[in-house]
């Protein structure tokens, strides 16, 4: 009972020091605009759209893992949105959430999703562990989920009772990841996804959730009004005190007023621009213009070359009980599925953003682990042909023999990424010499004579005999080459 005391306790100094002013959005007239003129954004879409949509950092990092880790992993069951799904008393809500609910943890007027928060402990977090391995895994850029659609802000936050620093953990999460991150090089991420908070659950009078000290926790006993200043003060509130190089948008953007959009983005890139800070925004759908932000493909990718840089963000997590937050007995991908997915969106103008599903303790289950190391000795060994790449003038093909190959490029040179390896399967070594026809590396698409073709990986550069001509690029692979790698195979085309 000392903990649900506390916690009401917390409640009422907030009520009552909070106050409802909201801080000056600034403004600065040396902002680098895309055509590299100075400017000043203004809220309006054509002054918006002026800024440089996908910084080349972006392009360059191609790689970054993030974290959905919040209260949702107390009840660790279902996925994310346990809090939607406790309240849906339709038989048919997804996995029984509502039902089992009621089982485990009492009826919804006893027992609300606020009930969740002083277990919400995080007692085994270190952001110093977090950033480690998403140094280990290979990501340029990296950070936390700063809020989900359940309004509990994982910040220090003077705009809601309901956060991390004041509740659960008791710590700045997002500052302290914010510190670690960028102690090791990387790019600061974060995103919010908060848009939903307003229409996600509808709350009974009979429920604990009614109680109007919950409101800015469950969003809907909230006057709209008030919920959309509240969705605006968060997102500046971010803005001023960790300064994300990229901030993502879920979808249902547009349940917030646009005038608020527009005023985030607008500070948001002024006060980068007063940093000297280039820094992207993602949204999905459309909700952001693309000619200001970047659209995010929520697992999923473009199957071709896309004209415009886009970013994919996959989770970890997988099958029937699919979560992007932890829930017990998850499946997992593969580090060769991840890789191999990575490898797709960079040869069709891509970035991939991987999500992890920490426990509610703050440690990262073992087998998450293990799959981000692999991941990382994969990139940091073939890593040249992912970072700071562009798309080829194709993005792959199919040999005659059925084996998948990527492309990417990074000036002249060309690199040939094989998801299967072209020299024989099940072995550890290639039995005969293996010749490969790739029919789209043309001397028209190649255009330059090539020099050497090289397979990477080994204690040193294999040379590759090749035969190039304007039907296409045959490499022979020679007898007895040891296979590289267990997931992923590249072979650097130098053109002179």
């Amino acid at each position: 009972m000392t903990s649900r005391f506390l916690y009401t306790a917390i409640l009422c100094l907030h009520w009552a020091s909070y106050s409802c002013a909201q801080k000056a959005v600034k403004t600065f007239t040396h902002t680098q605009n895309k055509q590299g003129a100075s400017t000043t954004y203004q809220p309006s879409w054509k002054s918006l759209e002026r800024h440089d949509e996908v910084p080349e950092w972006v392009r360059d990092a191609k790689f970054g893992i993030y974290a959905h880790w919040g209260v949702y992993a107390v009840p660790a069951y279902n996925n994310e949105h346990y809090i939607q799904h406790m309240h849906n008393e339709a038989d048919y809500a997804k996995l029984g959430t509502h039902k089992r609910h009621l089982a485990v943890y009492g009826p919804l007027s006893e027992f609300g999703y606020h009930d969740f928060i002083p277990e919400f402990k995080g007692e085994k977090f270190s952001a110093e562990e977090w950033a480690d391995l998403f140094v280990k895994g290979g990501a340029r850029f990296a950070g936390p989920v700063a809020e989900h659609h359940d309004g509990f802000a994982m910040w220090d936050s003077e705009v809601t009772p309901f956060n991390a620093k004041d509740m659960g953990p008791k710590r700045d999460i997002v500052g302290e990841l914010e510190k670690a991150i960028r102690k090791r090089g990387l790019k600061f991420f974060t995103s919010l996804h908060h848009e939903l908070n307003y229409t996600n659950v509808k709350v009974k009078p009979t429920w604990e959730a009614a109680d109007p000290k919950y409101a800015k926790l469950y969003g809907s006993p909230m006057p709209e009004k008030e919920w959309q200043q509240m969705w605006l003060d968060k997102c500046l509130e971010v803005v001023n005190k960790y300064h994300p190089d990229m901030i993502y948008h879920d979808a249902w953007l547009e349940q917030v007023d646009e005038e608020k959009i527009r005023t985030y983005l607008a500070h948001y890139f002024n006060e980068a621009a007063s940093r000297n800070q280039e820094v992207t925004v993602t949204s999905k759908g459309g909700d952001i213009p693309y000619n200001v932000g970047m659209e995010d493909h929520e697992n999923s990718n473009p199957e071709q070359i896309s004209k415009s840089p886009f970013l994919s963000d996959y989770s970890i997590g997988e099958g029937f009980s699919f979560s992007w937050g932890y829930t017990e007995g998850m499946g997992i991908r593969t580090a060769k599925d991840i890789v191999h997915k990575l490898v797709e969106i960079v040869s069709n103008n891509g970035q991939m953003l991987l999500n992890l599903s920490p426990k509610a303790d703050g440690t990262i289950p073992e087998d998450q682990r293990q799959v981000v190391t692999k991941i990382g000795m994969w990139l940091w060994t073939f890593g040249e042909a992912i970072y700071e790449t562009r798309p080829f003038r194709v993005s792959g093909e199919k040999t005659e023999g059925g084996k998948r190959v990527h492309y990417t490029q990074k000036g002249k040179d060309v690199y040939i990424i094989f998801l299967d390896w072209p020299g024989g399967e099940g072995e550890m070594t290639t039995q005969k010499d293996m010749p490969v026809s790739l029919k789209q590396l043309t001397a028209g698409n190649l255009n330059g004579k090539v020099k050497a073709v090289t397979l990477l990986g080994l204690k040193k550069l294999e040379n590759i005999p090749f035969n190039a001509t304007s039907q296409g690029l045959t490499i022979t692979i020679p007898a007895k080459t040891r296979v590289p790698s267990e997931i992923a195979h590249v072979f650097k085309v130098e053109i002179e």
